[in-house]
């Protein structure tokens, strides 16, 4: 009786057959969730390179909104942008000087130099770069309706007469524009 009850035991275990698809399923199950934290770290990275791209972004048109609204003189077109302002506390080292913004060779760049107002020999402009990978710049200006220019245009160069408004619409090399920036200039207006 005793040894009915040892091979009783003996057949309750696994055949090679079940270890075996439990093994497979096992791997199965492994691969995919490797698959998804494989991909769960490529999506990180790429959130993050996003984010760091706006963060970029923004402080550009942080450092473009601070300089154009201290501004004063302003001229220029669709493709440039000069005026007399405070740089960016980065770059400053006191005083007002002669800005120009514009988009050359895939960059948005800002060049400076002093504002003198004597006849002292100008500088070399100094240049800085504000962002890469630009395809276009354009700045428009717009005019309160009183003036006889009135609305949205694409110069400005009568600096007894600055705009009240400026534009500034970036588009990056892969075809996608910049948010929109539009910067109220702090000019009084003398009463005519």
């Amino acid at each position: 009786m005793a040894d009915q009850h040892r091979y009783g035991e003996c057949e309750r275990g696994f055949t090679l057959l079940e270890l075996l698809a439990v093994i497979a399923i096992l791997g199965l199950i492994l691969v995919a969730l490797t698959g998804g934290v494989r991909f769960a770290g490529r999506a990180w990275e790429t959130q993050e390179r996003l984010i760091a791209r706006q963060g970029d972004l923004d402080a550009v048109q942080s450092v473009l909104r601070q300089m154009i609204a201290s501004g004063h003189s302003f001229q220029g077109d669709s493709a440039s942008l000069s005026f007399v302002g405070t740089l960016p506390r980065a770059l400053n080292d006191g005083g007002l000087f002669d800005i120009v913004l514009r988009a050359t060779e895939g960059r948005l760049v800002l060049d400076w130099q002093p504002h003198l107002n004597g006849a002292a020999l100008p500088e070399e402009p100094m240049e800085s770069e504000l962002a890469r990978n630009v395809s276009s710049v354009e700045f428009t200006y717009y005019f309160a309706k009183g003036d006889e220019l009135g609305g949205w245009q694409r110069e400005s160069k009568d600096k007894g007469k600055p705009p009240a408004l400026v534009g500034v619409a970036v588009q990056n090399d892969k075809g996608r524009a910049w948010p929109p920036l539009v910067v109220a200039t702090m000019i009084e207006r003398a009463a005519k």
